[in-house]
């Protein structure tokens, strides 16, 4: 029981970094592919989930094989959009920043839900900046930011409160953020934070 067990949980880590790496994949030649980036990835995750479990439950039927290869990346893409468009209030430092969450690029929305399965505590504090915010905030005003709206209508950064957690709790969320193929680095600017970037 417990081999089969570890094995669907590593093949769901598996598939769950494959599906962002995917995204990042595509986006790298086509940076304006967005949502369609998003679904490719997740169907490639949920087909590799799909294969996961017909190896792991040694399925011999063909009707059975057919049903999981076409129901797992069906749900990786439903559970991915609901994913994107959808994240608790509670999670968002102001109101301000909650409205923001349709301009972040939907990578990071999906990647950001991801780890907020495992950390319900998880606070977002900054996604989309205007050049002048920076002048307000005492910092120089860089010529290029993610945070900046880019030409695909989306901001590809987002800031996330630290100061709330453990360090290890911080340690294991940018090492799973980075094993997903995403910049994830903790800096201070006007507060210690973790900056999540394509």
């Amino acid at each position: 029981m417990l081999p089969t067990l570890l094995w669907f949980v590593a093949g769901g880590l598996l598939a769950l970094l494959a599906a962002i790496r995917l995204q990042l994949v595509l986006l790298g030649g086509d940076p304006e592919a967005g949502w369609l980036a998003v679904a490719a990835g997740l169907m490639a995750g949920g087909a590799i989930f799909a294969l996961v479990s017909i190896c792991g439950l040694r399925f011999r039927s063909w009707r059975k094989m057919g049903a999981v290869a076409l129901f797992f990346p069906l749900l990786f893409l439903g559970l991915g959009y609901y994913g994107t468009t959808r994240y608790p209030a509670r999670n968002f430092k102001t109101p301000e920043t909650a409205a923001e969450w349709p301009i972040l690029h939907p990578t990071l929305r999906l990647a950001l839900w991801l780890v907020s399965l495992e950390d319900r505590r998880m606070v977002l504090t900054d996604i989309a900046r205007h050049p002048r915010e920076y002048g307000e905030m005492g910092l120089r005003r860089p010529a290029a930011s993610p945070h900046y709206l880019h030409g695909d209508g989306y901001a590809h950064a987002v800031d996330l409160r630290v100061s709330n957690v453990g360090a290890a709790r911080n340690w294991a969320r940018q090492g799973f953020l980075l094993l997903m193929g995403l910049n994830a680095v903790r800096h201070t600017g006007t507060a210690d934070h973790l900056h999540l970037a394509l």
